[in-house]
């Protein structure tokens, strides 16, 4: 189980590293497009805002070439750490099957089908990554429900990443529904704790020694 930041945020990379559970990090080209103009350069100052863990590196343009260069620099930064996140289309699913060859691994995002995680599964892929909040909102079925028990049926070292979090809520609902990971923006992962019988409980223990 691992619980990541969905952020290109530097600041947000430094406060998740503070948190002492998050692990890791994933974005996305509109995440990077908020932050800077050159994602390579601004990835390599994510590996070094937040020093252990994978970052999952999502190429900013769109053809075959294009994503097999940006994926290739980008793991090259940190072999160890980069996974190339690739959209689960036929063209990026060839490219995951081409990168996995040459040892890089991949992660395949807005997977919204149990065909597509299996797709992922053929592939090597480490992470499928579902948008939870989003298929929710489009009627799109449950979707990590679906993934989970085909790759558990698969016996599948691929994981499912749930993505698309919106609330603490969602976060424990993808988890119980089969999600072995998940990723959040901070302002979710910074609200894992709250609970008003526990904000209660303190102000009870602190007024005995007041």
């Amino acid at each position: 189980m691992a619980i990541l930041l969905d952020s290109a945020s530097l600041a947000d990379a430094t406060a998740a590293a503070k948190l002492g559970f998050v692990r890791g990090i994933t974005t996305n080209p509109a995440l990077m497009a908020r932050e800077t103009k050159e994602p390579l350069a601004h990835l390599a100052r994510l590996l070094e805002a937040f020093t252990d863990g994978p970052i999952c590196y999502q190429p900013t343009r769109s053809t075959y070439e294009e994503m097999d260069d940006q994926a290739r620099t980008a793991a090259a930064l940190a072999p160890d750490r980069v996974i190339a996140k690739l959209p689960a289309t036929a063209e990026a699913i060839t490219l995951a099957a081409e990168l996995r060859r040459d040892g890089i691994r991949c992660a395949l995002t807005a997977v919204y089908s149990p065909a597509q995680a299996l797709l992922a599964h053929e592939t090597g892929c480490v992470w499928v990554i579902p948008y939870v909040d989003r298929a929710a909102r489009h009627s799109a079925g449950a979707v990590v429900v679906e993934q989970a028990a085909l790759l558990e049926q698969l016996d599948s070292q691929t994981r499912i990443l749930a993505a698309s979090l919106k609330t603490a809520p969602q976060v424990v609902e993808a988890i119980l529904d089969g999600s072995h990971d998940v990723t959040a923006p901070l302002e979710v992962l910074r609200s894992l704790p709250a609970h008003p019988l526990t904000e209660s409980a303190v102000r009870e223990f602190a007024a005995h020694w007041e």
